[in-house]
Formats: structure tokens, sequence, C-alpha cells
């Protein structure tokens, strides 16, 4: 705020200004569009992280709805329950990672089951059940053989399985870390 011809820095230390006189213009860029939306939404970093994680985490229990439904229908369509049943875990863990690890840095496929914080509660065995369910969506998206939908039901009845048992351990993991609004 200008007064009487100088700026009122009465909340800004020599650190904040240190801050600001070191830094290149994409980052003063970055801290003005911060600024911008902090305004705007009336919610600070944290919480907007905080909202777009917990977006995220209700977009992959929509897909696992999807994989639940497709998976009733007779005769069930298993290449597309294996297809949305890792993507339900995909979303899921993306929202882990993109909340623990502070942005969405690890949104590849094959980076992904890597990321996963060291203190997910079974992360060996989530990250192996991750990896597994990206190497048999690939094989339903793009392989022909085998031609009959039943050559994935037993795939897709255990991928299933473990997209279900997935959510209610991130919701908690999540909750734990602080991701509530």
């Amino acid at each position: 705020m200008v007064k009487g011809g100088t700026i009122d820095m009465r909340r800004a230390s020599s650190h904040d200004l240190l801050l600001i006189s070191k830094a290149l213009k994409d980052k003063l860029e970055a801290f003005a569009a911060g600024a911008f939306l902090v305004q705007r939404t009336g919610y600070n970093i944290p919480q907007l992280r905080a909202k777009a994680a917990l977006d995220r985490f209700t977009f992959a229990r929509y897909i696992l709805r999807t994989a639940d439904t497709i998976s009733a229908m007779t005769p069930p369509m298993n290449r597309m329950v294996v297809c949305r049943s890792y993507y339900a875990m995909y979303h899921a863990f993306r929202a882990v990672t993109y909340f623990v690890h502070g942005g969405d840095d690890h949104e590849k496929h094959s980076d992904l089951p890597s990321k996963l914080p060291r203190d997910f509660p079974n992360r060996a065995v989530w990250e192996n059940k991750l990896k597994n369910a990206r190497l048999e969506r690939n094989r339903a998206d793009y392989d022909p053989y085998p031609r009959d939908e039943s050559g994935f039901g037993t795939i897709a009845v255990d991928l299933l399985a473990d997209a279900k048992s997935l959510m209610p351990v991130v919701k908690q993991y999540l909750q734990t870390k602080g991701c509530v609004l």
C-alpha cells in the first residue's frame, strides 16, 4: 500500500524482502499468481492442495464405481473392468503422492509406484499391486488376445477387489496426513 509516496511495508520482514529481491522473474510471477489465487478463493495454498487431493480421491472412487457397474453386466466387460480398476488405483495413489510430496510431480504411470510415501501402509505390497494392475491394463487395452472377455475374468475380479480394498486405506492415510477440509 502506498502512503505519502512510500510503500507501507509494516508486515514485510527483511527475510520476506530478501526472498523477493533475489527471486527470478518466473518465481515472482508464481508468487503473484499464488497470492491472487489465495485472495480470489479465500483458501491458502495448503488448503487448496488438500482440496485438489481430495477431489482426485473422489475421482478415483467414481472410477471404481464405474468398474463395479461394468463388472455386474451380463456378460461382464472384463477388459473394461481391468482398465477402470487400474485407473481407480492410479488416481487414488496420485492423490496420495500429490498431497505428501507437495505437487503433481509423479503422475507418470511408470514412476508413480516407486513414489509412494515410505510410510504408506504395506507400501511394497501396494507398489507391486499397482505395477501389476498397470501391466494388466496395458494387456487389456493393447493386446488382441485373448479374444474372449472371459480370458480376463480372473484378472478383472482380482483387480476390482484390490481397488476396492485400497480406497479405505488411502482415505485413512490422507486423513492421518492432515488432508481434510
